[in-house]
């Protein structure tokens, strides 16, 4: 007898989103009402009244006000006429005269042309936005308008000659010279305007990008990226074949790491660049619905939201922040509705050879590392900004991701080999099966097959949260439950093995352990900022935040709590000593390393002995260890982030002395 689900009940799933607010809608007509709202300009005149100075925006709304306030005049007023724009007005003229020049418009350009004007002898006109057609054709022809301009014209030209190119090489050896031309059709700024009118967003800035610039790119976040975010296959990877948006995505986060080889590796260029292509895909994405039919899309559109998001939160921040957590919000709804949350479905294979097989395990396994990502972005939030989780570990229906071994092989006949000769003593495990086995006290965890530290990090990040949670419980309570302080630690150890073997040869090891260390401090001391209440919508927030408190913990000090924290601690003062380059660390492991500092800070400041010791401090000098922190973090300026916390080192250093 199968269980019913009719009671269980989803949030609404909103395919329909404005373009320009990124407001979501369940059904078509509430999208295309909405429409009108931005529709409507100042300068482009409004409604009025023509008895008082009142304007509406719809003529429903006008005509009820006059039989409301004028009952006497409502049935003799004449329908005053729309004001036109003229700037509007004649840039259309010229792109009408400019079409009628060359012998006809492309068929987008056709359908906004017959969108905006009707022919009255020689004058163009701006149909009015009371007309009930006229909003139903902008909602239905601006996601595609949008998408062939910002698309097609501007970040593909050609696309034939795009896919030719781009798949000659993915190498970025190649001088550019070498790279074959693009087809630079950037946006004509007729059409830009003809946008305007429409309230869609055009480019800012130049929107044509080089086979070049793609590649390089793509190159960057492979190396860079990929190593703390395991989703998109390397060996694979076929630009071709991959979503432009996630093409974008990839860009704006690789671009933090490079220079833009377009502007001769100037200096600033590759940031410059990276914003560019965060925009233009979150533009892209926005004038798209989503299809939940169309499953290898509606995954894509998960890992771009993931990246951008990404990119906007750690490596932009600011106020473009809010786009970030929008996009947070929006993709666990998209990841929840299309069923993403689950398994791919288990059906016989097809596949003839050796390749197809490992293709088939390559999107089988990739569509496990999007889940796990956006469990782990789901955690990060909650741990910095104090944001509630969205998702629960109960969930993710996937088995623990594959070894590393297995998923970067660069070939099938690799992938084969490693498979068979590996030595794997137990059967895959489901994620929410492993969490219960780790806080399960002796469970027997040699039966666990092996499995990527990436799985590992995400149980850690969990037992980060249920601290957290437990903390939160105290702080209203007044009550401390001891029997589920050790259960957690004693989870963090046994847990240890998993996300740091032995020999491990991981890409990613310090991110594993960096993460390991994080949960052992949260653990110990609980952040202040975190049982304070504070909850913050940026990394700016939250640093500055972190920072006003720093002088506030004096508990540290305690001798027995100094005590249990100094090893975790000391762990990141020698990580940060140590590394002179921090091109391979991800953003969130300098935030971790920047809360770790300010508790060294606290220790030294309070006169604890050995605090800072093992970066050359010496005990009691807080002002060495602030200068000592000044160089290492000048090494990260490079980065938004790394910039802000210099800032914050000005703040801290007012406390010197105090």
């Amino acid at each position: 007898m199968s269980v019913s689900t009719a009671s269980r009940r989803e949030p609404p799933y909103r395919p329909f989103q404005c373009v320009i607010c990124q407001a979501r809608f369940s059904r078509g007509e509430n999208l295309k009402r909405h429409a009108a709202v931005h529709n409507r300009s100042q300068d482009q005149g409004s409604l009025a009244c023509p008895l008082c100075p009142v304007t509406f925006s719809r003529a429903d709304l006008r005509s009820r006000h006059m039989k409301r306030k004028h009952p006497e005049q409502e049935g003799r007023r004449q329908p005053p006429k729309r004001v036109r724009r003229p700037t509007a007005t004649q840039d259309i003229e010229r792109w009408t005269e400019r079409a009628d020049e060359a012998g006809s418009l492309s068929p987008a350009e056709s359908e906004m042309d017959g969108l905006y004007h009707s022919q009255t002898g020689d004058q163009a006109t701006i149909h009015s936005p009371g007309d009930p057609h006229a909003i139903d054709r902008i909602v239905q022809c601006a996601s595609n308008l949008e998408r062939n301009l910002l698309l097609e014209t501007s970040l593909f030209g050609n696309s034939q000659q795009f896919h030719g190119s781009c798949l000659q090489s993915t190498s970025t050896t190649q001088t550019e010279s070498q790279e074959p031309s693009f087809a630079n059709l950037d946006i004509p700024p007729d059409i830009s305007h003809a946008l305007l009118i429409t309230g869609l967003t055009p480019p800012q800035e130049e929107t044509s990008l080089s086979p070049f610039q793609v590649t390089r790119g793509c190159d960057l976040f492979f190396t860079h990226i990929s190593p703390f975010f395991p989703f998109v296959h390397q060996s694979t990877f076929d630009i071709a074949q991959t979503a432009p948006e996630l093409i974008l995505g990839m860009l704006s986060l690789g671009y933090q790491y490079g220079e833009d080889p377009d502007m001769g590796d100037k200096e600033g260029s590759g940031a410059g660049l990276s914003m560019r292509c965060f925009h233009q895909a979150r533009i892209m994405i926005a004038s798209e619905e989503a299809n939940t039919g169309d499953h290898s899309h509606n995954l894509s559109t998960v890992q771009s939201y993931l990246l951008l998001q990404i990119c906007a939160m750690m490596y932009l921040c600011g106020t473009d922040s809010a786009y970030g957590l929008k996009m947070h919000s929006n993709m666990i709804s998209l990841a929840r509705a299309s069923g993403i949350m689950q398994p791919r479905p288990t059906e016989p294979s097809t596949a003839t050879d050796l390749d197809s097989l490992w293709r088939e395990f390559v999107r089988a396994e990739s569509h496990k590392r999007t889940v796990f990502a956006v469990h782990q972005i789901d955690a990060l939030w909650y741990q910095f900004l104090s944001i509630p989780r969205l998702i629960s570990h109960l969930e993710i229906k996937h088995d623990l991701p594959c070894p590393e071994g297995h998923w970067s092989a660069s070939s099938s006949a690799e992938w084969a080999h490693r498979r068979l000769v590996a030595n794997s003593p137990g059967t895959p495990v489901q994620y929410a099966d492993a969490v219960r086995r780790f806080l399960t006290p002796d469970s027997d965890l040699s039966t666990l097959s092996d499995f990527d530290p990436y799985g590992a990090i995400n149980v850690a990040q969990f037992l980060i949260s249920s601290a957290r949670e437990i903390s939160g419980w105290s702080t209203m309570t007044g009550m401390l439950s001891m029997e589920r302080f050790g259960c957690l630690k004693n989870s963090l150890i046994i847990l240890l093995p998993f996300i740091y073997p032995e020999n491990s040869a991981s890409t990613h090891a310090v991110m594993c352990m960096a993460t390991w260390q994080t949960a052992m401090l949260e653990l110990q001391m609980w952040s202040p900022s975190h049982t304070g209440g504070i909850v913050g919508g940026t990394m700016d927030a939250m640093l500055s935040q972190s920072t006003a408190l720093a002088p506030t913990y004096e508990f540290l000090c305690d001798v027995d709590t100094a005590k249990a924290i100094e090893p975790h601690v000391q762990w990141f003062l020698q990580y940060l000593d140590e590394t002179l380059i921090a091109d391979t660390e991800a953003p969130w492991i300098t935030l971790y390393a920047y809360k770790a500092f300010l508790i060294a800070w606290q220790l030294v400041r309070g006169g604890v002995a050995g605090a800072m010791q093992i970066v050359g401090v010496a005990d009691g000098d807080s002002a060495g260890a602030v200068l000592w922190a000044r160089k290492i973090f000048e090494r990260r300026r490079r980065w938004r982030v790394g910039r802000l916390i210099l800032s914050c080192l000005d703040d801290l250093e007012g406390h010197v002395g105090n």
